[in-house]
């Protein structure tokens, strides 16, 4: 059973704004860190499996969907997405305190990566939608 591209653009638009609300909420829980500290959703282990996820998604489709559509959007949101990533505070750091000053900016940089991403999904998506050539792959399984 193939599964259609389109499919794989839809997983990383829902994990990319997935990423992107989890980033924007961190601030409001951290006030909850005592009780969330252990968990495994406050913990830098979540950011980065997200962070895994939504680039082994996004990486594959985007690129794809570059090649396939030649719109420049679509780069343009992934390499904005990992400009934002990887700009953040603490992004090469292996651990966070989460009580310095410049967390705010790395949840907000961490949430415009995320939801850059979605927003390259969403482009491929619609310019699929668009395209004959992809409606016939879909309607094919490739």
């Amino acid at each position: 059973m193939n599964v259609p591209w389109t499919r794989f653009d839809q997983f990383g638009f829902s994990v990319s704004f997935i990423c992107a609300v989890h980033c924007l909420a961190m601030p409001f829980l951290l006030a909850m860190v005592p009780y969330l500290g252990s968990t495994f959703i406050a913990g830098d282990k979540m950011e980065m499996v997200m962070i895994c996820i939504t680039l082994s998604v996004a990486v594959p489709t985007l690129f794809r969907g570059y090649l396939k559509h030649r719109r420049l959007l679509i780069p343009a949101c992934f390499i904005l997405g990992m400009l934002f990533l990887t700009l953040r505070p603490g992004s090469f750091e292996h651990t966070h305190d989460h009580f310095h000053s410049e967390d705010s900016l790395h949840f907000i940089l961490a949430a415009l990566g995320g939801f850059s991403l979605a927003i390259g999904h969403w482009f491929n998506l619609k310019f699929c939608r668009l395209c004959p050539s992809c409606r016939d792959e879909s309607d094919t399984g490739k």
